[in-house]
């Protein structure tokens, strides 16, 4: 990736290198159409600067994309392959790519201070993203997978194989990511068990 500002449409292809995996040139031109427009109603000038997460705002979003995109791939070899299930694979790169597509409009993130954009919360995420989707003509089932790819955000998850691919290579990112990071996991934040309990040997 080279080191120009992530802004443009062929910025925007280089820096998610899995869009030139998908095989629709179509479904191609609608993602990487979604994401430009995502920027442009962002305060960012650089995909960049726009934060990953409220409890990593200093960590660039486009890593945690990419680090979605590989392991979405990973799963989908182990779905198809060691599973023998079937799954489209440029509706689990285009879901994958797209899940955060809304951040950039959501999340406000100055350097030392981490916010909503006004009107906005955490809420909204996943439901703007799909309708930016659908704008561009990304297919309604990428679009609703997108909606509902995150249990914090919407009601329900996607209960197909490309939507249970994206959904845990994003958990499962995010969670690295927080370790890296030395802040709470995801699902260190929800689980019943208490975090003070002695690990069993």
């Amino acid at each position: 990736m080279s080191n120009s500002a992530i802004r443009s449409i062929p910025d925007l292809a280089e820096a998610m290198p899995a869009v030139a995996k998908i095989a629709s040139p179509a479904l191609r031109e609608a993602v990487l159409a979604t994401w430009g427009t995502s920027l442009e109603r962002s305060p960012y000038e650089d995909l960049a600067h726009s934060p990953q997460a409220p409890h990593m705002p200093s960590r660039p979003l486009i890593l945690h994309i990419n680090e979605v995109n590989q392991r979405a791939l990973d799963l989908l070899r182990v779905a198809t392959e060691e599973y023998g299930l079937t799954a489209d694979a440029d509706v689990t790169l285009a879901t994958a790519i797209l899940h955060d597509v809304d951040k950039p409009m959501i999340y406000r993130w100055d350097g030392q201070d981490f916010s909503y954009s006004d009107g906005r919360s955490l809420k909204d995420h996943g439901a703007v993203g799909a309708e930016l989707c659908l704008l561009h003509g990304v297919p309604l089932e990428v679009a609703e997978m997108v909606r509902h790819h995150s249990a914090f955000a919407s009601e329900g998850l996607p209960g197909t194989v490309e939507g249970t691919i994206v959904h845990y290579a994003d958990f499962v990112s995010n969670d690295f990511a927080a370790i890296l990071s030395g802040v709470e996991t995801i699902h260190a934040s929800t689980r019943p068990v208490p975090k003070n309990s002695a690990r069993r040997s």
